[in-house]
Parts: C-alpha cells; structure tokens; sequence
C-alpha cells in the first residue's frame, strides 16, 4: 500500500472515531450491619476514570484508593471500605476502626436515585 493511501486512510479513521467517553454506572446496594438491620445506599462507579461515589444526604462521596477491574470495585470511605464483585453482586463492607469483622451484602445495577447529581 503506497504511504499516501495509508495516511489519508488514517486521518480519515481519527476524523470519523469519537473520544471514549465515561459512563457512569449507578447500583443500588443492601447489606445487614451488626444489629440486623438492612441498610441501602446507591454507589456510582465510573470505570474509565476509577472513581467510585456514595450517593449521600443529596451529594456524592468519593472514596479513596479506588481500584476497579473486570472482576472487582474496592473503594474506601472515612466509615468503612466496600469490595464489590462485579461477575456475581456480592457486597462486603468493612468497618473502619472497629471489631465488627465482614459485613455482607449485594448490590445490583439500578438507575440514578431521585435527586442524583449529573456525573
């Protein structure tokens, strides 16, 4: 192929090819703390920038450390860090600063809570 061709072949490629752009993904997310109650709350992650956020009292809260795979989201908050396993919902949140051990739960895909900020 003559390397006129193939240049104009490529420029015509990144013309016509759009940035990938974020896709913010919301869940909906239960687990039962140490006295049996059911808590819920709604996290977003967005797997292109690596964050993740908890949808709380009308903002979100990032975490920090936040590593997201094909597998897995693992994120920390001042309160607890939370592992999700994105092949099966499984939830497991894990208190900061206390001996409460494991607490389980699931979180499935959901779309965004009333009053969710654009992300």
């Amino acid at each position: 192929m003559r390397p006129g061709l193939m240049l104009a072949m490529v420029a015509a490629l990144a013309a016509t090819a759009s940035s990938a752009r974020a896709e913010p993904r919301w869940l909906a997310c239960k687990y039962t703390d140490q006295g049996g109650v059911t808590r819920n709350f709604h996290m977003v992650f967005d797997d292109l920038r690596g964050t993740a956020s908890i949808f709380e009292a009308g903002t979100l809260v990032e975490g920090s450390g936040t590593s997201i795979n094909f597998q897995s989201i693992r994120t920390s908050f001042p309160a607890f860090a939370a592992t999700y396993n994105r092949n099966d919902g499984a939830l497991a949140i894990s208190p900061q600063g206390s001996f409460g051990g494991i607490l389980r739960g699931e979180c499935r895909r959901s779309p965004p809570p009333p009053g969710a900020p654009a992300t």
